[in-house]
């Protein structure tokens, strides 16, 4: 049997209104379109469902156990397309976010609170992450989104940048740099300097200033963990290297900071999804949503100025 959407709403319409006149007419066809909706119905079922006379309409008893039904099936498809246009209007749906920790702990949490008022239909999962595993969720579709600085050597992963922010020396409020105007990485060359370990986006960065500045970059220690880095120049173990929004984890009692300069180096925060499969509503939600949130704004006006 091949039922269709319209012969189900013409049965319906007749049996409701008692009238093919008038179900033609809530249906938007002729009478005898609406007609023929009907026979092919009842053709399909091998029944008659409606008795016709020149005067009136009245439903067979096997047209009244079919009517019930009918209706079942017309609200639970009207309940699908509310549903489908739901989650195409952003209303409802599902979206997991990967973020390194950093970004996690200090950008994301009030964007993400943002959004929840904003979008309660939407269930947004954040998930905190090593910086090197929040590509690998996206790839596999763990994650619908991934926030982070990343490498832009992947063709199936497509980049929308969300700010720029430039590599800072963090040190102990009592070190020398506290009082100069500027920090240029030349400065750095008589230092303990402590760093992201190898193979970090962060490391590569730093050796790039590095080396852009006439010297090899030598630390004196690692840390996989931007906190754990912190944490050591708070102890005055030595100065780091980190990402200016590094800096929203640090004790302002104990720790400073400035930019490294001459050159300035610039991490790219960028939003990922895969190239290759379509954005899910939800997340398209959240993409629009960071992209216009006043936060991010302030931030890509700040690094237009540096």
């Amino acid at each position: 049997m091949n039922l269709t959407v319209r012969q189900l709403q013409a049965f319906v319409l007749v049996s409701r209104l008692g009238s093919f006149t008038k179900a033609a007419h809530a249906m938007h066809v002729t009478q005898s379109a609406l007609s023929l909706l009907v026979r092919e119905l009842e053709t399909g079922l091998g029944t008659r469902l409606v008795d016709r006379t020149t005067r009136s309409v009245s439903v067979t008893a096997v047209g009244r156990e079919f009517l019930a039904s009918a209706e079942r099936i017309l609200d639970d498809i009207g309940h699908a397309i509310a549903n489908v246009d739901q989650w195409v209007a952003h209303q409802r749906g599902r979206v997991v976010v990967a973020a390194p920790l950093v970004l996690s702990g200090t950008l994301l949490p009030p964007l993400v609170a943002d959004f929840r008022a904003g979008h309660p239909g939407i269930e947004l999962v954040l998930k905190d992450s090593l910086p090197d595993e929040v590509l690998p969720q996206v790839r596999s579709g763990a994650a619908d989104l991934g926030i982070g600085t990343f490498r832009r050597t992947e063709a199936e992963l497509q980049h929308t940048q969300l700010f720029e922010e430039s590599l800072v020396a963090i040190f102990p409020l009592d070190h020398p740099f506290a009082r100069a105007r500027r920090l240029p990485w030349r400065r750095l060359e008589q230092e303990r300097v402590l760093t992201l370990p190898r193979g970090s986006v962060f490391r590569e960065l730093a050796e790039r200033g590095c080396n852009a500045a006439g010297m090899a970059l030598d630390p004196a220690g690692e840390a996989t963990y931007v906190g754990t880095l912190i944490g050591l120049v708070s102890a005055g173990q030595g100065v780091g290297i980190v990402p200016g929004y590094a800096t929203a984890l640090a004790d302002r009692r104990v720790i400073a900071w400035k930019p490294l300069q001459d050159p300035v180096v610039r991490r790219e925060v960028s939003i990922v999804h895969r190239a290759t499969v379509a954005v899910s509503p939800a997340a398209q939600a959240f993409m629009d949503f960071v992209l216009g949130h006043a936060g991010i704004r302030r931030l890509r006006r700040a690094s237009a100025r540096d």
